[in-house]
Formats: structure tokens, sequence, C-alpha cells
């Protein structure tokens, strides 16, 4: 169905469709000269010295998990509040999700509660940069060191996002991007898995494409390709331009919220990424009838992510999830992309009438 107001919309322009009639003429669609600028400036981008290009982030994740050697026998630690994708990445990989209550205030994983979660089998922790706001790496990543532990950051919705002066994604031993078309950069489909790691990479390489260049690798067929990487180069080419685009209409959404009774901002903190403006309804909310009636009055929203565990029976977790259950229950996002500043003064009053 095609609303009025749009949750998403995809920012592509001349230049993104110039770059796929490069390609269409020059008339190599896959492991081209595309792909290696894409990866290269995307690497640069991120201040590690290399990328993969991958088909999806969900595909990215399980691949930087299998090239570091996580697998069968291993636990990976997760927060119970993200895309399915999360946990379909370690699963796929062969290892064990474990599931982690989330901060009440960012949403992201709780950093208090990851020692409790360690066991002896756990090899790796997974945070999630969600809704494309930084999780607290440095804690992270202390826990990490001295317990031993890998960490593969899920910043599949977070591209350009910073924490403390780097860039999300190029903090643990790697990190994964999606370029579906809701992300602030996108390809259509896609992903990008970056590392400082020149054997982690080459094995990252050779697990998307056959297995080829690195013996005793796991194959797969899970490449990029070059019409993918060149709408990827001109949309890397304008992000920091978009994201303060982004950054100025989530102002406005802030503004305009402070007259909505009831309803707070979640997941606070700058600078991030914003491919959604979530907000948490009171409780008690019918949640489903204000989606639908939005939707009668052309205004698309969404709930986007439960707790993994309302989705999946039988997940293992770290003690009780009960934050991540009430932010799921809660969670309703609202259109953001470049032009719907116009419309939120409409949008609120619509939530404002409905609450």
């Amino acid at each position: 169905m095609i609303y009025r107001i749009p949750l998403a919309r995809t920012d592509i322009g001349v230049s993104e469709s110039a770059a796929v009639a490069r390609v269409m003429e020059n008339g190599r669609l896959a492991l081209g000269p595309e792909m290696t600028a894409f990866e290269q400036a995307f690497a640069a981008y991120h201040g590690v010295s290399g990328a993969v290009m991958v088909n999806s982030g969900t595909s990215g994740l399980m691949v930087a998990l299998v090239a570091l050697g996580v697998g069968p026998g291993d636990e990976v630690l997760m927060p119970a509040l993200t895309f399915v994708g999360t946990m379909n990445s370690i699963l796929n990989a062969g290892a064990t999700p474990v599931l982690v209550d989330v901060d009440p205030k960012t949403a992201n994983i709780d950093c208090d509660r990851i020692d409790a979660a360690i066991s002896d089998q756990t090899r790796a922790i997974m945070p999630v940069h969600l809704y494309g706001l930084a999780a607290e790496m440095s804690a992270i990543t202390d826990i990490a060191e001295a317990r031993e532990l890998l960490v593969v950051e899920d910043a599949c919705e977070a591209i350009g996002a910073d924490y403390r002066g780097r860039k999300v994604g190029a903090i643990g031993d790697a990190g994964v991007f999606g370029f579906y078309p809701n992300k602030m950069l996108t390809t259509g489909e896609g992903g990008m898995v970056i590392a400082d790691d020149p054997d982690l990479l080459d094995k990252c390489r050779a697990i998307v494409n056959q297995g080829r260049g690195v013996r005793n690798v796991p194959g797969y067929s899970l490449r990029g390709t070059e019409l993918a990487a060149a709408i990827g180069q001109m949309q890397l080419a304008s992000l920091d331009e978009r994201l303060t685009r982004r950054q100025g209409i989530a102002d406005a959404y802030v503004r305009a919220m402070q007259n909505v009774p009831g309803v707070e901002i979640l997941a606070r903190g700058e600078p991030r990424s914003w491919f959604t403006f979530p907000v948490l309804l009171p409780e008690g909310t019918n949640r489903e009838r204000v989606i639908e009636s939005l939707r009668d009055a052309g205004i698309e929203a969404a709930d986007y992510f439960q707790a993994i565990h309302k989705i999946y029976s039988g997940i293992k977790s770290a003690g009780e999830l009960n934050v991540s259950e009430g932010l799921g229950r809660r969670t309703l996002c609202l259109p953001l992309w470049d032009g719907v500043e116009v419309h939120i003064e409409e949008i609120t009053a619509a939530l404002t009438k409905l609450l």
C-alpha cells in the first residue's frame, strides 16, 4: 500500500542513476571495479584497513562470525531487543545466541548485565546500535578484553553514527552494515563487513565467494553486485550531508513531541544515524489501534521490533528480559525522510488526538 506520508522514502537521485547507467554500459555486473572502489571508499570513511561487500547485513554478520571462528559449541551474547537478523546470523553460523536485557534509556544492550551472562561457552558479544544510536562500546570492549571475547558490531542501522569520535562498526573485531532501502545508505539490498585485520578480511572475502582464495574456508554465494556498488559509492559521497539533514528533522520532531501527552523519545543521544523516529507510547496504549488509525489518515507508522523471545521460543536468555519486553511493546516508529518535516505538525496532531 502507498501512503501519503510513508514511513521511509529512498533518497536516490541523478548521481545514482548515472552510476547505474555507467555499469550497464560497461557490461560487467559482478566482481568488478565498482565493488573494489566502493569497498575502499567505505573502509576509508570508517578509518579501517578494509571492507568486504555482501548481499545483506544479516549475511555480513554471519560471515564475520564464521571468519572469526565462531560456530557450534560457542555462545554469542546479543541484546534481546533487535531485528531478528541479528539472531538469525548467529544461528546460521552454528552458534548459540544468548539474550541479554537492554538499557531502558538507550534500548541497547545493558552493559551491567553482560558479565553475569558470560559462561564457559561464551565466545563473542554482538552489540547492536539500535535505531542508529551507538551502544556503550567502551564498556563492551573492556569486558571483552578482560574475558578474552570477540566483539562483532551490528551497525546495520547505524551507518555514520559516532561513538566518542569513532565511527560505529570500526571499534570491535568486525563491524557489519546493512543497505536496505530504509537505511541512511542504501543499495537496494546489500551490506558490508569492515575490519582492521587483513587475514580476517581475506577470510570474509573467501566465504562470500564460494571459499575461493583461502584454503579450508566454507564458502557461500553472498556477493554484492556492481550495480549496487555503483549506487553505494554515490550514497556514501553524500552521506554526511544527509546525516546532518536527518538530524535537523529529528530535532524538529523532538520539539513537536513536547506537546504530545505521555509520549517519550526513545534512545536519546547524539550524534546518531536517524533512519526512523522511535517514540514510546504511554503504558497500556493499544499500539495496533494507533498504527491502524494513523494509516487510515495516510500516515504510515510501524512497531518494528518486538523482544526476540516473543517471536522465537526456546532461545537462551541471561536473566529477566523485562525491559526488552516493555520497550518492544511500547515503541512506535514514525516517518523520517528528507522532506517529511513539512508533515511533522500533522503527524504529531494526529498522534495527540489518538492518545
